[in-house]
Order: C-alpha cells, then structure tokens, then sequence
C-alpha cells in the first residue's frame, strides 16, 4: 500500500513541480538559520553559536548568480575568553558569487560560491575589549530543491576567513576568526 501511495505521490509531483530551478525568475529573497563552528582558536575563542540570515539573490545567467546577505550568530567565549558569553559575530554585507554545477538544471540545483563581507565581533558580557571590525573571504558549496516553481530549500557549507581590527590606538591589534558557517533556508523566488 505504502509504495502505491509512493508512485502516485511521485506521478501527481511530477506532473505538477517545475522541472527547471530556472523556471520562474530571476530574482530570489530568502531567509534561514546558520550555525557557526571555529575551525581554529583564535581571539575572542568562540563556542559554536546559533544565528540567523537573510539574503537577495539575483541570477543573471542560467550558470551564475550575485548574492547579498546579513547574517547574525551569537556565541559563549571558551579557553581565554571562558566566561564572557553572549558574544555576536555578525557579517553585514556579505557578498558571493554562485556558479551552479549543472547547465540542466532540475529541482535539484547544486552550487559552488566564493566572496567577501564585512564582519564584526561585538563586546560580549566582559569589558575585555572583544569587539573588532574587519574583511574576510567566503568559499563554500551548497544544494537548492525546488518545491515549487517560486519555493525552494537550501542547504550550504561556507568557510570564512575573516581578518579584524580591535582597536586603532597605540599597539593596535587585530585578530582573526575562521568560522565554518552551516545553513538551511527556505526562498521565494520571482
């Protein structure tokens, strides 16, 4: 009973669903939940942290797109900065270049990027001077599905390089964070 329900589920959705990621527009909006995880100690030292992104995107060729994002994480200081919680790491913009995989494309829709952002650390719950400002690099692959021709979920895998400033005075400092950035989203495209 299960695997007739399963074939006519696949034959109404196949009947139905678009058949081309390319099929609406060339415009998206999407919104999402990341999650960063520091791939090596640094100043402030980070716990991986929740947050959430928001992003345009816009697809000028059938291979190649432009995204623009925000994205906001909030994370507990470890090792030298334990007890200093509630730090954000905040990329405000970002931007990235997509090259899409497959020239066919179907529901299915798998993607490389690379880019760069302005990033922040803001001070956390200790006045230890955490907060910085710098640029990083973006490289990272990720997956869009189609659930319909306007609503797609996506998935991604992004390493950042990010070099800070944390003060400009005599002996400035700067630091460096190496978060990779997991995502999923939900898209509306037009």
């Amino acid at each position: 009973m299960k695997l007739k329900a399963f074939i006519i589920l696949g034959f109404i959705s196949a009947m139905f669903l678009p058949t081309k990621a390319e099929a609406v527009g060339n415009y998206s909006v999407g919104v999402g939940a990341v999650g960063n995880i520091y791939v090596a100690n640094s100043s402030p030292e980070l716990n991986p942290g929740p947050g959430g992104y928001f992003y345009f995107d816009y697809r000028w060729s059938p291979q190649f797109s432009t995204q623009f994002s925000a994205l906001i994480t909030t994370h507990d200081g470890t090792g030298r900065s334990a007890n200093d919680d509630g730090i954000l790491f905040i990329g405000l913009p970002t931007f990235d270049l997509k090259f899409y995989l497959l020239s066919d494309a179907s529901r299915w829709d798998p993607y490389g990027l690379i880019g760069m952002g302005v990033y922040a650390v803001s001070e956390g719950s200790k006045t230890d001077g955490t907060t910085a400002v710098g640029v990083g690099a973006n490289l990272g692959l990720g997956l869009d599905y189609y659930v319909t021709e306007q609503l797609a979920v996506g998935f991604a895998g992004i390493y950042r390089s990010v070099g800070l400033i944390d003060s400009t005075g005599p002996g400035s400092n700067g630091t460096a964070l190496f978060p990779f950035s997991l995502l999923a989203n939900v898209s509306w495209h037009w």
